[in-house]
């Protein structure tokens, strides 16, 4: 039984036990308590209020009913028992002794106490309940009055927002136009002129191509991002030919790539197809292919080889240019990222790459980098072959 069962005689010296009354005095079996006492097993103090009770019992003839006591356990930690102790008597009437029973109750004792404890947190919740009441009433008139004020307020935002959508709109037609002029006009000066155009200004149409190129793509990335920041920019994928893609990118850096000497190979699969949207994977490859030729040293190369398996295609974009450390392509993606001056000093936007990262993932694709400081980097950029619907 779980209750600790026992006789003692008129000395308060055990009778009978059970297991675990022995248990509890650590005494190993109920054999090695008899004719013992509690002052055998337990504190002075605590052993002599044990006696006087069981004493007072016996002269009284009066039970002692579910009296609360403290005792050692085993372990030597105190527990709560509820102990029942009645008067033992023989046939005749006399005293013979006191029998006891006693349950352990300090699981009980635990849990009344955090009840009555939370029953006093709870009190003060409450007090404090009623007044954050009155404070959000308070409140709930202040935002009443708040509400109207942004309704206004939210009016006016979608005035700007509107203003800001067409501007951009505008800035994209208005300045996309000269630019594609006089990229188009410059390189045909480049790739056609003659030995009319004195080398020096020869020069000079080269730095303007060049200058151009590095302004449009600026131009076109600024563009992309706003939208992309405001949701509003278009996504329209379909089944496209992935090497007639590297092939336009690739002709439209023909020129920067000359300026620098820097050739640039592709090895591409025919007819490769992605399910991407087209004007998004352009943005990626030119500003990949862009960055590529941008860090790397006059007379040095740039490979574009593609692959794929039964789900991607997979463009890696391979320079021999300064390479990345790799503190720099833990935050590469990020557009944060301190700015880099390219190796004939081009300069950058700094989120070119947020762009192609944040297009790439829409796509449902990827893009990782490899990369060793003084012997160039591999962006790898991942597409989805088809839909996945």
């Amino acid at each position: 039984m779980p209750d600790f069962i026992y006789i003692k005689d008129k000395e308060s010296r055990f009778l009978i036990a059970n297991k675990h009354t022995a248990d509890i005095m650590n005494a190993g079996s109920p054999d090695n308590i008899i004719g013992k006492s509690d002052f055998d097993f337990f504190p002075k103090k605590m052993a002599e209020k044990f006696y006087h009770d069981e004493q007072h019992i016996m002269q009284t003839k009066s039970p002692l009913i579910n009296i609360q006591e403290e005792v050692l356990d085993q372990e030597s930690k105190v527990i709560t028992i509820s102990t029942t102790k009645v008067p033992w008597f023989d046939n005749d009437g006399n005293i013979l002794g006191i029998i006891g029973i006693g349950r352990n109750i300090s699981k009980i004792k635990k849990t009344e106490k955090q009840l009555i404890k939370q029953a006093e947190t709870l009190k003060e919740a409450n007090s404090l309940l009623h007044e954050q009441n009155e404070k959000i009433q308070q409140q709930a008139e202040e935002l009443a009055m708040q509400a109207v004020n942004f309704k206004e307020l939210n009016r006016e935002l979608k005035k700007i927002n509107e203003t800001k959508d067409k501007f951009i709109s505008i800035i994209a037609h208005d300045l996309k136009n000269p630019f594609n002029a006089i990229i188009n006009f410059s390189e045909l000066l480049i790739l056609k002129g003659d030995a009319s155009i004195k080398p020096k200004y020869m020069g000079m149409i080269k730095i303007i191509n060049s200058s151009s190129k590095m302004a449009y793509s600026l131009l076109e990335n600024l563009l992309y991002w706003a939208k992309n920041q405001n949701a509003s920019i278009s996504f329209y994928p379909s089944q496209l030919n992935l090497t007639d893609l590297i092939k336009e990118v690739v002709d439209f850096h023909e020129v920067s790539a000359m300026l620098k000497n820097i050739i640039v190979m592709a090895e591409s699969e025919p007819n490769l197809q992605i399910f991407a949207d087209q004007n998004m994977v352009t943005t990626i490859l030119r500003n990949l292919i862009s960055n590529a030729i941008k860090f790397t040293p006059k007379n040095g190369k740039v490979k574009i080889v593609t692959t794929s398996d039964t789900a991607y295609a997979y463009i890696n974009i391979t320079d021999t240019g300064i390479g990345l450390s790799k503190e720099q392509m833990e935050k590469l993606f990020f557009s944060d990222k301190e700015i880099t001056k390219g190796t004939s000093g081009e300069s950058g936007t700094g989120f070119g790459l947020l762009l192609c990262y944040e297009f790439a993932q829409l796509n449902k694709g990827n893009i990782t980098v490899k990369s060793n400081l003084e012997k160039g980097s591999t962006f790898i950029l991942s597409l989805p072959l088809r839909s996945e619907s």
